[in-house]
């Protein structure tokens, strides 16, 4: 499993955001984080979509944080910019074996617990968590 450069981009996108006051133009956050200003405005796009970036129309407008970074989870901001974060194909939610044999086998049982623990990990982490430099990792 591989976190994506876009979601690696969005997480960038959503630190800066929560280390100023007021409203950010796209290209304060292109040239903070070193992106294009189109492709920092197709990330906010799918962020505010998913409620965590507010926008703000007009010379003065730009974006903001929708939500403090104590209550922006890790997951809220994957499930937002990644197909998936399952670390096999068996444990999607559609349970596909290639060997037609999930319930028996051992590597099944494996992933599911792997899976179990990134799922924790990334629910329980924050920005705010990676901001103190405080992850949970328990």
């Amino acid at each position: 499993m591989q976190i994506n450069l876009t979601t690696d981009y969005a997480l960038r996108c959503i630190i800066f955001l929560s280390q100023q006051e007021g409203d950010v133009s796209s290209k304060e956050v292109s040239d903070a984080i070193k992106i294009s200003r189109e492709f920092v405005q197709r990330i906010m796009q799918k962020l505010r979509g998913a409620g965590l970036v507010a926008h703000t129309m007009g010379a003065s407008g730009g974006y903001r944080l929708a939500k403090k970074p104590e209550d922006i989870r890790l997951m809220d901001i994957f499930d937002t910019m990644e197909d998936t974060m399952r670390v096999n194909r068996c444990v999607e939610d559609d349970e596909y074996c290639s060997i037609g044999m999930p319930q028996t086998c051992n590597m099944h049982h494996f992933y599911e617990e792997l899976q179990a623990k990134l799922n924790s990990y990334f629910n329980d982490n924050t920005i705010a968590n990676i901001l103190a430099a405080d992850y949970k990792l328990d």
